[in-house]
């Protein structure tokens, strides 16, 4: 539908009519003209008035009666009045085309000046031209389209630097609280050095997650992702690592047959999801919890599955999981420590491979989370 309201056509239609009322102007001029200046000469060639004389040289007449003296006067005036009234028909057709075109490219010149009235404190407005169409149409709804994924991508912005800034401030206030309390103790003891050196040991090994985690995010781009990589021996490295920190939280951690299967990427970077999401999933377990590690081929997909037996996470926060310093626990009470960057990171990771992420999650009845990777 939009083919026949488009902007060049419409152009293309007008420039065309005038054109053609142009040519029937000139052509209607010419004839008027003609006949209007060699009119007279006809009539007298009709009339008799211009005639043979024997006595004359052949071809020549008398004077009084030569046609040449008509002929060209009505050829100077035919000339200067075609000249004249072409000027004219031009400059009307131009000035036809000028009012016509401006008057249809009206929409674009408001579309125009509501662009430059858009900044980073108003991407909430939309562009509204009611005549707008074609073109136009299509430009003013790409722009609306391009101002709520700015939008969306501004306020997500806010909200990362925001929680960025929380997560590293956190740490420090409670690193400067612990050194003012032990400032004023009179004559501190040892436990109190020992429990300042606690919290201040926690505390920035937090900040360090949470820079480790940033960085993450901001290198992805300038890593090399053509090496060969065994996904069951990483995943495998993967549980070694962790099956102390499984065993130190009373969870237990299994893992299913070996399957054959390989990946063109990064495997560091495979490793480090791999290792994320277990490593979650022994955070958010119960005591006497499992953890289920397995891999699987389903057609050229690699599979593969972390189910565990933990706190389960709600529906409303499914959405937002893989979103950066996310952390379904509202309250930030920080009973379980995170930054909330780990599943952020398993996700670009797995974009970065050509693959994606699913989870399937119920208050208090656990959660699985299934990898796919092209294989």
């Amino acid at each position: 539908m939009m083919k026949k309201h488009t902007l060049q056509l419409q152009i293309t239609g007008i420039v065309g009519v005038i054109l053609v009322l142009a040519c029937l102007l000139l052509t209607v001029n010419s004839l008027v003209s003609a006949r209007s200046y060699y009119g007279d000469y006809a009539s007298l060639v009709e009339e008799g008035a211009v005639y043979y004389d024997p006595a004359l040289p052949e071809g020549e007449l008398p004077p009084a009666l030569d046609p040449d003296v008509t002929y060209q006067e009505a050829s100077m005036k035919f000339s200067v009045q075609s000249v004249v009234t072409m000027a004219v028909i031009i400059l009307l057709a131009l000035a036809g085309t000028y009012w016509a075109t401006g008057k249809m490219l009206r929409p674009l010149k408001e579309l125009t000046e509501s662009v430059q009235r858009v900044d980073d404190r108003n991407l909430d407005k939309r562009v509204e031209l009611k005549r707008a169409h074609g073109e136009v149409g299509v430009l003013a709804d790409a722009f609306n389209s391009m101002l709520e994924r700015l939008e969306d991508a501004f306020l997500i912005q806010k909200s990362f630097a925001a929680n960025a800034a929380h997560e590293l401030k956190t740490p420090l206030a409670v690193i400067k609280s612990s050194l003012q309390v032990l400032e004023m103790t009179p004559n501190p003891e040892i436990a109190d050095y020992k429990e300042f050196m606690q919290d201040t040991d926690t505390s920035l090994n937090r900040i360090i997650k949470t820079v480790e985690g940033l960085l993450a995010l901001a290198n992805l781009r300038d890593i090399p992702m053509d090496q060969r990589v065994e996904l069951y021996t990483l995943l495998q490295q993967a549980v070694q690592e962790l099956a102390k920190k499984a065993r130190s939280s009373h969870v237990k951690l299994s893992m299913g047959q070996p399957v054959s299967g390989f990946v063109y990427g990064n495997p560091s970077l495979l490793y480090r999801a791999f290792y994320n999401l277990i490593e979650n999933a022994i955070k958010y377990n119960r005591r006497d919890g499992d953890i289920t590690v397995s891999m699987d081929m389903n057609g050229k997909c690699a599979v593969i599955q972390v189910a565990d037996t933990g706190y389960g996470i709600g529906q409303e926060d499914l959405v937002h999981i893989f979103e950066p310093f996310y952390r379904a626990d509202k309250s930030r009470s920080q009973r379980i420590p995170g930054s909330g960057l780990g599943l952020a990171v398993v996700k670009m990771i797995l974009d970065k491979h050509g693959g994606k992420i699913e989870v399937v999650s119920e208050l208090n009845q656990g959660s699985t989370f299934k990898i796919y990777l092209p294989v």
